[in-house]
């Protein structure tokens, strides 16, 4: 019989499959996250599992010996239920947030707690028991059905006992284990993704609950499509398993993207470990040099005019390490290499919003204590300071804006004054300790005389120390 192209199909359909896939698993890879770190990797290995299930499907494009699908049903099977178990891991360490990298940790601490341990014990055993099953005779056999290729020919099952282009020899499980894994669908639907949905209930971040809605929507679509696609139309005569795929594929993509949008933010702004600090004479710490004591020049918004000839971030430095003494952390929008980043990049309660015009909205920098923004979108800017002030409200921290000169150049003064109106209502309502630097002799008078009428707080750092001009 001649080669047809329309023969191709399926096997395009399951590389294409393959490379959404490993695409998605790569995307997970890279997020830079210590937070969710053990979703990260649960997410890895759920693609990798599913890639198997594909690659099998691939193989029985070309193979289709009564051995091999004996060994397609049963590692393809379990593949799938293996996904169902790490999934509702996933769900168990959204919802408890455990510390620690390993899975054990999860265990741990799902243990812990003596109702989520028995659900978990009693699902376990659920999903063991139905992948044993396969083991026992005649709950499954196999039967020659029309593919996508041979139903768009018409051709119907009948047809199909000699095996010709367009059909495909194919699992038919009975309808006792067909019921099986539709207790474990039921299950699925109702136990992780209702953490999942506990979990959305307890964050502030509108992307994180959005985040926390789309992925039980996409995993128990995920598994309705698996069920429908490899279990009850092949029963029916119809092998369409390679459409389940692609579209499964496509949803673990949308989780993919889902994860980032729940990890980039959300992990950081959550409250961290004890920071250690290096210990810092009184005379030397950012209150210290207001002659206040220490924490006392706390809870305002400070205007801080420069002079770049000086080691002006001296000042900045001082701030971090008495926040870090105090546990708080020290946001810092700076550019890299700037003075500023360099002279607090080494410390443990900082966290960087790194300012570059090489992104157009927020992204994971290099490490997980850094976002990368744009730094001429000011309204990127004041989202990120918003999501900083309310996303935990609990977490103790300052703000360190570097800086004024550079927003007024780059977007002009009157832009840069509602930037700095808005930012300063944010800070001011919500008592945060906050310094905007300025360089000194980069404006003229009029431009220097608008910024400063903001400030009830102003700042100098000239000849190597910190003198108070106003006080508000």
């Amino acid at each position: 019989m001649a080669l047809e192209p329309t023969i191709l199909l399926i096997p395009v359909i399951h590389l294409a499959t393959l490379v959404i896939t490993a695409m998605s698993a790569l995307y997970i890879i890279r997020q830079k996250t210590t937070e969710y770190l053990q979703v990260r990797n649960l997410l890895v290995l759920v693609h990798i599992f599913f890639m198997g299930v594909v690659g099998l499907e691939l193989v029985r494009d070309f193979v289709t010996t009564s051995v091999f699908m004996t060994i397609y049903t049963i590692s393809g099977t379990t593949f799938v239920l293996a996904d169902v178990f790490l999934l509702t891991l996933i769900a168990l360490a959204i919802f408890y947030r455990p510390s620690g990298k390993r899975l054990l940790d999860i265990v741990k601490e799902v243990f812990k707690h003596q109702t989520q341990a028995t659900f978990l014990i009693l699902y376990s055993l659920y999903i063991l028991i139905s992948d044993a099953y396969l083991f026992v005779p005649h709950s499954f056999g196999q039967q020659a059905v029309p593919n996508i290729v041979g139903y768009l020919q018409g051709l119907n099952q009948a047809a199909c006992k000699s095996l010709p282009f367009g059909c495909q020899l194919a699992t038919q499980y009975n309808s006792f284990y067909l019921e099986m894994l539709l207790g474990i669908l039921l299950i699925f639907m109702i136990y992780p993704s209702g953490l999942l949905l506990i979990s959305r209930s307890r964050t502030t971040d509108e992307e994180v609950k959005a985040a926390f809605t789309v992925l039980p929507i996409a995993w128990v679509a995920i598994g309705i499509d698996l069920l429908f696609f490899n279990g009850y139309l092949l029963n029916q005569g119809i092998d369409a398993s390679a459409v389940g795929y692609l579209v499964a594929a496509a949803a673990f993509a949308a989780t993919a993207a889902t994860f980032r949008r729940a990890t980039l933010l959300s992990a950081f702004f959550q409250t961290t470990a004890p920071v250690r600090v290096p210990l810092v004479a009184p005379t030397s710490t950012f209150s210290g040099q207001l002659g206040l004591e220490a924490g006392k020049g706390f809870g305002k918004s400070y205007l801080l005019e420069v002079d770049p000839a000086v080691k002006y971030e001296d000042s900045v430095r001082a701030l971090a390490l008495e926040l870090g003494t105090m546990q708080h952390l020290l946001y810092a929008f700076t550019s890299r290499g700037s003075p500023v980043y360099n002279s607090i990049s080494g410390l443990e309660s900082v966290r960087f919003f790194t300012l570059t015009s090489k992104v157009s909205y927020p992204k994971p920098g290099e490490t997980p204590t850094e976002v990368l923004v744009p730094a001429r979108d000011q309204s990127v800017l004041l989202n990120v300071l918003d999501k900083a002030i309310t996303t935990n409200p609990n977490l103790k921290f300052g703000i360190v804006f570097d800086s004024i000169t550079d927003l007024i150049l780059s977007g002009g003064l009157e832009t840069t004054y509602k930037f700095l109106k808005q930012a300063l209502e944010m800070t001011s309502s919500h008592a945060i300790t906050a310094v905007f630097l300025m360089t000194s002799r980069a404006h003229n008078e009029r431009e220097e005389s608008i910024v400063r009428s903001l400030f009830s707080n102003q700042l100098s750092y000239k000849s190597g120390h910190m003198s108070v001009d106003k006080i508000g």
